[in-house]
């Protein structure tokens, strides 16, 4: 009897992430769209799962923020038996929706700290700036004030190491959380949340389609302030300008239909690019 050599195939390998049943908002929703909240909720198939090279990143990153864990324990900022599943667990009620989570870390007085890893240069650049994302910091705020804490801690740092910033952030008023320059409300985000349960979420109705753009109209974009490398890009139609909520979605290929756009440019559009950036290099 003879056996089948198994072929690997590096193009074929698929992720083992699976969608979970959704019961409850999570601290980490902060800043996704009502379409990507609503299929998500939903069940909706992903039409743009993450690929496993990605996966592999989230695993470096899971990796980045477990070592930092053990390095506070070890300099005595956290308490030894810290476990973010049994000690940091989150779980509220407020503005009529159930939003849960995990406190990365709790120092021994207190207070929650969130850790983050990146291989994204503009996250890295934007934190060095003091202006970290606004997810990051409405994730934090909200295990602040399920904490009832006024005072935290946001860490991130590259993949590799080679940068790495804190920020405090504090409670400047009701619901309202500043880490750096980046500033959040809380309500304001919750009670979008909570629209979108009582109105789509519940009956199954599809929100506003249109809340973010797969492709912006080439008429209405202001290609004087696109880079270079964009504009060289999208004449060559290897990028299509659009709202990155679509880009980065795991629905972006069922949100691009639902708006009835094409995958690329069509022929038309490319002359258009083309007529509108004429001269470019010079600008």
């Amino acid at each position: 009897m003879h056996s089948k050599l198994m072929k690997l195939s590096l193009k074929n390998l698929k992720t083992t992430s699976e969608d979970r049943e959704r019961k409850a908002f999570y601290a980490s929703d902060y800043g996704k769209s009502n379409l990507d909240l609503y299929f998500s909720w939903m069940n909706e198939p992903r039409t743009n799962p993450i690929k496993w090279k990605k996966e592999l990143l989230f695993g470096s990153g899971n990796g980045v923020e477990e070592n930092f864990l053990n390095i506070l324990k070890h300099n005595g900022y956290v308490q030894e038996d810290y476990d973010q599943r049994e000690h940091g667990r989150v779980e509220m009620y407020t503005h009529n929706i159930d939003i849960n989570g995990y406190v990365d870390v709790i120092l021994k007085d207190g207070t929650p700290m969130e850790i983050k890893a990146s291989g994204s240069y503009y996250n890295l650049k934007n934190t060095r700036n003091n202006t970290p994302r606004e997810s990051y910091v409405g994730q934090l705020a909200t295990y602040m004030e399920y904490l009832g804490k006024d005072k935290g801690y946001l860490f991130v740092a590259s993949l590799d190491g080679s940068q790495a910033y804190l920020i405090e952030c504090k409670k400047t008023d009701d619901y309202i959380y500043q880490c750096g320059e980046t500033s959040v409300n809380l309500s304001t985000e919750w009670l979008r949340w909570a629209k979108l349960h009582q109105n789509h979420i519940i009956p199954e109705e599809m929100p506003d389609i249109w809340e973010y753009r797969y492709k912006d109209d080439v008429d209405e974009i202001d290609w004087r302030g696109q880079t270079s490398s964009n504009i060289s890009k999208a004449r060559n139609n290897h990028i299509v300008l659009g709202d990155y909520q679509v880009h980065y979605s795991p629905w972006k290929d069922k949100i691009r239909k639902l708006q009835g756009d094409t995958k690329e440019y069509t022929e038309k559009e490319i002359m258009k690019i083309i007529s509108k950036t004429k001269g470019y290099t010079n600008w």
